[in-house]
């Protein structure tokens, strides 16, 4: 696989822009482990930012911290959306929104576009899946390539079939892999919305992160920012609250990784077995002036990817990478070869062989509603749309507070051009895909989605 891209001079400053390659070409190198398994896990929801891996004070991820130290933590990753559906469809194909197509609810991937879990089934592996559903359900496409794609289970008291937990997904995923062979190698898929709206993890947890007092607490079960505390006048402390929820279903998600990892590494799998984390976008609490994931600040944005396994040394990759080149890093990995992309593989940086090269932009989208889209090249991040673009320095400014693009003609210039070039791809690549149709939502899947915020 070749990659193309322009670069744009300006202010001393070159830019990469990573844009796609047709060309599927590239075969696995003397790196690649073939043979080996592969467990995917998508955190819903997670930025970060709250990881201790990537800096925060607070304990809310030990499990995912100590798989970071053991592995490969990538610094900077950015999601190429905002929102589940057509970020995780970026996730299984290597291509963004614009290119993917899976847009919204009414569209459903097209049959020629392969996914992550159709390339492994074709080289011999057994493929499963356990997930929340909905955006992740299997008739937008996830479910092509898989034996099995498990969203919902029927309640021991009832007969209505209920999206699945984490809890629940861990377990399934950890009798089905102890079902098979141990020269067999398998991929598995597990998906939680458990840190998603409406951050309601177990009393304790809540008990153990709450900093607010009583007059601070509002309800949260069964509530989202849409159509929930977006339509109320928030306090700071309010949503302080909802900061601390979210950080205690953090933690509780990690609780139950932590334990999953540790069965089967008393099994003997993870001997074999490379294990991959990552969410799909982030989440604001009021930063600027939601609670939810309806923008491009970094907020929304910046996501965890570590991986760990064997033969992998402990390494923090600083190139900046998106979700985009999780497919083609991890096929290339298990010595697959890749079909076209967007992405790249990452594997000569998680070797410690990358390439002395310009900074690489990575471009987002929002993928629904206003034609908003971003760049961010090293600490610069600039956000343009339907208004004047804002440029950001995300680094020195976390919270994205400062707009930049007043300071001075051309301060933004370089960002501007990139994210046209990007734009401008995005109409031309050979890889654009007309998604099908989608067959109407069932009623019960569209009632769920509205609880998760979304409107179908």
């Amino acid at each position: 696989m070749s990659a193309s891209g322009s670069r744009v001079a300006g202010l001393g400053l070159a830019v990469a822009v990573a844009l796609a390659c047709a060309d599927s070409g590239q075969q696995a190198g003397p790196d690649a482990a073939p043979g080996r398994s592969l467990i995917l896990v998508s955190i819903d929801t997670l930025r970060a930012d709250r990881l201790g891996a990537y800096g925060y004070t607070r304990d809310t991820s030990p499990s995912l911290d100590a798989l970071a130290a053991r592995g490969v933590r990538f610094e900077t990753v950015i999601a190429e959306s905002a929102w589940t559906l057509p970020s995780h469809m970026t996730l299984f194909t290597g291509l963004p929104p614009t290119l993917h197509g899976v847009v919204s609810h009414e569209r459903r991937l097209a049959a020629s576009v392969p996914t992550l879990a159709e390339v492994l089934q074709e080289h011999g592996y057994r493929t499963f899946a356990f997930t929340g559903g909905l955006n992740v359900a299997p008739n937008f496409g996830f479910g092509r390539g898989f034996e099995t794609y498990t969203s919902a289970m029927r309640t021991y008291d009832s007969e209505e079939m209920r999206p699945i937990d984490f809890r629940t997904a861990l377990a399934q995923a950890t009798r089905r892999i102890a079902g098979i062979e141990p020269d067999e190698p398998f991929f598995a898929f597990v998906h939680t919305y458990d840190v998603h709206c409406p951050y309601d993890p177990p009393a304790d947890y809540a008990q153990r992160f709450d900093t607010r007092p009583p007059a601070d607490h509002i309800e949260t079960r069964e509530r989202c920012g849409d159509p929930h505390f977006n339509e109320m006048q928030l306090t700071s402390g309010q949503a302080r609250f909802l900061s601390d929820r979210y950080d205690a279903s953090i933690r509780y998600a990690d609780d139950l990784l932590g334990s999953f990892l540790e069965q089967l590494e008393s099994q003997g799998v993870l001997d074999r077995t490379f294990v991959v984390v990552v969410s799909d976008h982030g989440e604001e609490f009021l930063e600027h002036g939601k609670i939810g994931h309806q923008t491009l600040y970094i907020e929304c944005l910046r996501i965890p990817w570590i991986l760990a396994g064997p033969g992998l040394e402990p390494r923090v990759v600083a190139e900046p990478v998106g979700l985009a080149d999780v497919m083609p890093t991890l096929l290339a990995l298990l010595g697959v070869p890749p079909p076209p992309s967007d992405g790249a593989s990452m594997l000569p940086a998680i070797r410690g062989r990358g390439a002395e090269e310009p900074a690489t932009a990575r471009f987002s989208e929002l993928g629904t509603g206003p034609d908003l889209r971003s760049a961010v090249l090293g600490s610069s991040h600039l956000i343009a749309g339907t208004e004047a673009a804002m440029l950001f320095d995300w680094r020195a400014d976390p919270g994205e507070r400062r707009d930049l693009s007043a300071g001075g003609p051309g301060r933004s210039a370089d960002l501007e051009r990139a994210l046209a070039s990007w734009v401008d791809h995005l109409e031309t690549s050979p890889l654009r895909s007309r998604a099908e149709l989608q067959f109407d939502l069932s009623e019960e899947q569209k009632q769920r989605l509205r609880a998760l915020g979304y409107a179908p």
